[in-house]
């Protein structure tokens, strides 16, 4: 049976606002709640007179923004049926404010995995071409966005969070492809929060930034071969300290990702080996 949903009055606690703002309360209140797994798929919404009066809105502002839900996917409205919300599967991952609503709740393991997958996929790839086509002030965004992570370093670990953002970005956009540039801006809020999520940050990326400067030097020498190794490395590092964040429930498997698996010796990645212990020598 679905289960009803209660809406607490501090939920509804807003200045009063222009429509537009009124409708964006909505829409992200509710969005939040679903994501999140307070109100679960199948569950249904209470009624529009209930949920205009607990939220202390209009009727039209808060048609608007289930029309909104519908349109990301997360809710459908039936005659004499009701709202409920949709099944995960129909949700729209890749729409910004989705990824934005579920990256204020609890680590998702399921997401976080398909994160982690998607850029085992798609970055090191990227990285080789990153070292085919990087013009000059490309490979300079890619650097300077680097040592301001160092920088960062000991003591402000959300700045070097937000640089790192930066310098996977750079990276992208290095690579000249205007899907992968899109794609990147879809994910950016989530891939933020799937930074922070490292266990022991400070710790971990003090030990990671050599593995980011092996794919920046690498970039800058336009050796796409050595790229595209240093990045698998670096996201095999990235897997080993959000371990942690994966930890799935007693009774359930947890997915071994492909990124997480040890790296097989390779003599061809000697060199990129050295690189993240020497960055100097690797800037030469």
């Amino acid at each position: 049976m679905a289960r009803k949903w209660s809406i607490s009055a501090s939920d509804s606690r807003e200045p009063p606002h222009a429509p537009r703002r009124k409708t964006d309360s909505v829409l992200n209140l509710l969005g939040r709640r679903i994501v999140t797994g307070e109100y679960a798929p199948g569950d249904q919404l209470p009624t529009e007179a209930e949920l205009g009066k607990r939220l202390k809105v209009s009727r039209p502002s808060l048609r608007e923004g289930l029309k909104v839900l519908s349109v990301k996917g997360l809710v459908e409205s039936r005659t004499r049926r009701g709202t409920h919300v949709r099944q995960r599967r129909d949700w729209d991952l890749l729409d910004p404010d989705v990824l934005r609503w579920m990256a204020t709740g609890k680590p998702d393991p399921e997401l976080l995995i398909s994160l982690l997958e998607v850029r085992a996929i798609i970055e090191p790839a990227a990285a080789r071409m990153a070292a085919q086509r990087a013009a000059p002030a490309q490979i300079a965004a890619i650097e300077q966005a680097y040592h301001a992570m160092a920088a960062s370093l000991p003591h402000d670990v959300e700045a070097c969070c937000r640089h790192d953002l930066e310098l996977h970005e750079a990276i992208i956009d290095a690579t000249g492809n205007i899907l992968l540039r899109r794609l990147a801006q879809a994910i950016r809020t989530t891939l933020l929060a799937f930074f922070r999520l490292s266990a022991n940050a400070r710790e971990s990326y003090e030990n990671s930034l050599k593995e980011h400067w092996a794919v920046a030097a690498a970039i800058r020498r336009h050796a796409p071969a050595e790229a595209e190794r240093a990045m698998r490395l670096l996201l095999a590092g990235t897997a080993r300290d959000t371990a942690p964040a994966f930890a799935a429930p007693v009774g359930h498997k947890r997915r071994r990702t492909r990124a997480s698996q040890p790296e097989k010796s390779d003599p061809q990645a000697k060199q990129t080996r050295e690189e993240r212990n020497d960055p100097e020598k690797a800037a030469t």
